[in-house]
């Protein structure tokens, strides 16, 4: 099986901007992704960081099955 490509949208440590707290989620509009890896969240002005990253781990697959 191949390894996953490394995005901000399927790392552990990826959040979108929107659903960060006060004032961060003001960055949304340029910074879609935040890095929540550490204490203090990193909005990220791109994507391309998390390529390299080597503190990148793909999220989990989902325990409950989606509803269809």
């Amino acid at each position: 099986m191949q390894a996953p490509k490394r995005h901000a949208a399927n790392c552990r440590w990826a959040r979108p901007t929107l659903d960060e707290p006060n004032p961060i989620w003001l960055a949304a509009g340029d910074r879609p992704w935040t890095c929540d890896r550490d204490s203090d969240p990193r909005p990220l002005e791109s994507t391309e960081p998390c390529e390299d990253c080597p503190h990148w781990q793909t999220t989990e697959a989902p325990t409950d099955p989606v509803p269809t």
